[in-house]
């Protein structure tokens, strides 16, 4: 045995036979190439142009490229969109199904809707991840594995222990190269790839995933200058890339799909992966197992980009708080009735009440950035389930007080 082989094979004792998988370098480069159209359920428009326009676009377009090119994977997320798909577009919902049941539409994320990072409360986050799930399975009979946020404007320390809570794997994004200044050093973000450690030491797999307005030429993408470009940012040889259309939905190109198709087939130094948005995780598990795995502990902010939009909009703010407080408020009081016997526990009429103002918990909605038309749609819903939440209160407490004897017998030494 010479001295390499013999060094080589201590390195490996020492490892734990670990050896390869620190040395990442060694490996042919991997791209996760992971298709996706991001749709803002109100921005410069209102929620009737969303329906109308957008989630047609997005459902119509992404079933002709599943049906035209067999490598071809697409990712979307938000529960209520799909409840939009099915409400409005039957026909096409159905469809669609069937590519979810084949794992080629992928539902990316995991909640009711792709909410901001910041405002909502935990309970809020969790519910908004129940939600999610709780559609996803009934419908699909599926459930989302991750965190599916590339355009919010901040992600708080809680959101990797929320996501743990749930169940979650991975987290993506591609806001934070949207920085003015560097954060970390010369960076704008800690690494590309790694994890994310919440505030009770949880943690989920983080991948940075660039530019979801990505639009590729009709070229082979195993040959992409910009793929190896982006592939040296992380020791591990690894880039994670979003590529499709942004804010008003719809889906990638052909010429990006095509590229897409020839760099799979492709024969150059980059192995092109078309990705679901939880592949990358997947193939990373079980998490402690992969030492070269950076760490991250603490909040992924932004410096200027959507910052002032945390005081625009108050009442916005105020209806939103009221419901979180108060929707609360009545599951505690129906919870304590039915466990009386006064009362059936409204499960349903809660649960649509809870879907109805979590929904406008969308980054480019509570956060206050929308036309103001978009509140017109925003507050009346926020109202409405500000009325069925206090219904629910007043009469879970009142068949509470009639369960109670409040009698006293009258004595004169009372006085």
């Amino acid at each position: 045995m010479n001295k390499k082989v013999a060094f080589l094979a201590l390195a490996m004792a020492i490892s734990g036979g670990s050896f390869a998988q620190n040395s990442a370098k060694s490996e042919k480069a991997k791209a996760y190439l992971v298709a996706d159209a991001h749709l803002d359920t109100q921005w410069n428009w209102d929620i009737q142009t969303t329906i109308n326009e957008y989630v047609w676009n997005t459902i119509s377009r992404n079933l002709f490229l599943l049906k035209k090119y067999p490598d071809y994977i697409f990712n979307f997320e938000g529960g209520v969109k799909y409840a939009w798909m099915k409400e409005y577009y039957p026909e096409q919902y159905e469809e669609m199904k069937k590519f979810i049941n084949e794992g080629r539409w992928h539902i990316a994320g995991s909640s009711w809707e792709a909410s901001d990072a910041l405002v909502p409360s935990v309970e809020s986050a969790i519910r908004n991840i129940m939600l999610g799930q709780t559609y996803y399975r009934q419908e699909f009979g599926k459930e989302g594995t991750d965190i599916f946020l590339p355009d919010c404007f901040g992600f708080g320390w809680t959101l990797p222990t929320i996501a743990s809570h749930c169940g979650l794997i991975g987290f993506s994004t591609q806001k934070l190269d949207w920085r003015n200044h560097p954060f970390y050093g010369k960076s704008k973000h800690p690494f590309t790839i790694g994890l994310w450690k919440g505030i009770d030491g949880n943690q989920v797999m983080l991948a940075h995933g660039y530019d979801y307005n990505h639009r590729w030429k009709d070229e082979d993408l195993s040959e992409s200058k910009e793929l190896k470009n982006l592939v040296k940012r992380t020791p591990l040889n690894t880039v994670y890339r979003y590529y499709g259309a942004g804010d008003t939905g719809g889906s990638p190109t052909l010429e990006s799909v095509r590229a897409l198709e020839k760099g799979i087939h492709g024969n150059g130094p980059i192995e092109i992966i078309s990705a679901t948005s939880d592949q990358l995780y997947k193939d990373y598990l079980p998490y402690d197992k992969h030492s070269e795995l950076p760490v991250f502990d603490g909040e992924l902010l932004m410096d200027v980009h959507g910052t002032g939009c945390y005081t625009s909009q108050a009442a916005m703010k105020l209806y939103n708080r009221q419901n979180e407080q108060l929707g609360d408020a009545a599951e505690r009081a129906a919870v304590a009735a039915e466990w009386l016997g006064a009362a059936d526990y409204p499960g349903q009429a809660l649960s649509e009440s809870w879907k109805r103002f979590i929904f406008h918990q969308f980054h480019d909605d509570l956060t206050g950035t929308s036309i103001p038309r978009a509140y017109e749609f925003s507050w009346n819903d926020e109202l409405i389930s500000l009325k069925e939440f206090a219904g629910a209160l007043t009469s879970s407490v009142n068949a509470i007080a009639k369960q109670m004897d409040t009698r006293a017998k009258y004595s004169r030494y009372s006085l």
